[in-house]
């Protein structure tokens, strides 16, 4: 794809202008302006994260990681008690498809990720059940750079959309303190 091409391939799919304001509005704590998806949804994968990151010092996490399962963002709105979940889904159900694609794109990988992990660490299991933290512990920190890795460009696009500008960590950081700043004045 030429660069003027991916330039107004970037374009049209971060308009998101056609979605009602008022929508926008009653979504505005879940679903972040720039990409109309909300950023709570990858919480899921943060916490499978945390649980293999945890694993070789909190070996009874075990049971909850294993019976961890992907959840699609649709799913997962339509169970959350969060205000604004029913317009976060309104909000998905009207992004630009290509847009709405990507992302399904990198949650499949995320998920493909996730399962081959679990199964990996489950298969170090003792047959009592119990696992040890010497037979896990290279594999938690492999799994936990690759999830990261994974998780990086999902929440760029969450945080962003499709735009040609990746935000740094210290972008984001002047950027929420300049939020806060402007909502505490």
């Amino acid at each position: 794809m030429s660069m003027q091409s991916a330039d107004s391939a970037v374009t049209i799919i971060n308009t998101h202008d056609h979605i009602d304001s008022e929508l926008f509005a009653r979504a505005a704590s879940l679903v972040n302006p720039k990409s109309g998806i909300a950023n709570d949804y990858l919480n899921i994968f943060y916490e499978l994260l945390l649980l293999i990151e945890n694993l070789p010092v909190i070996p009874e996490m075990i049971d909850d990681l294993v019976n961890w399962q992907p959840v699609s963002y649709v799913d997962y709105f339509q169970r959350s008690r969060l205000p604004g979940s029913a317009a976060a889904l309104e909000i998905h159900a009207q992004l630009n498809p290509a847009l709405r694609n990507s992302f399904a794109n990198l949650i499949g990988d995320l998920n493909t990720l996730a399962l081959a992990g679990i199964e990996q660490i489950q298969s170090r299991r003792k047959p009592n059940g119990d696992i040890f933290a010497e037979d896990v512990i290279d594999l938690c920190e492999r799994l936990s750079a690759e999830m990261k890795d994974s998780l990086a460009p999902a929440t760029n696009l969450v945080n962003n959309g499709l735009s040609a500008e990746v935000e740094t960590v210290q972008q984001m950081v002047e950027r929420l303190m300049a939020e806060t700043d402007s909502a505490s004045a």
